[in-house]
């Protein structure tokens, strides 16, 4: 087997073609992963507001809303208050009827 230095166009295209995919693929691969990098950042920002946005939230329906126990208690309270009007009336009614 004999070496040869016999270098033609096909063997220049052979050696620069897969050489300029690498580098453009190379290219491609840094300006995706800096966009996606510039994405995950915007997205970070994001969830950091919501997440602000969603502690104020908290704080707010804490100090202005009515927790649910204190909302049964009233209504415990009002349910007992109708009935005694509801026994008041009844036997009111029953006062105005006349006895056979």
């Amino acid at each position: 087997m004999s070496f040869s230095w016999d270098i033609n166009v096909g063997h220049i295209v052979m050696v620069v073609v897969p050489t300029l995919g690498v580098i453009v693929g190379y290219v491609t691969m840094r300006v995706k992963a800096d966009a996606n990098q510039v994405s995950t950042d915007n997205l970070k920002t994001r969830v950091d507001a919501y997440g602000t946005a969603l502690a104020d939230l908290r704080l707010h329906v804490e100090s202005t809303c009515v927790k649910k126990d204190d909302l049964e208690k009233v209504e415990e309270r009002l349910g007992r208050r109708l009935d005694t009007i509801l026994a008041l009336l009844t036997n009111q009614r029953d006062d105005r009827r006349p006895r056979p």
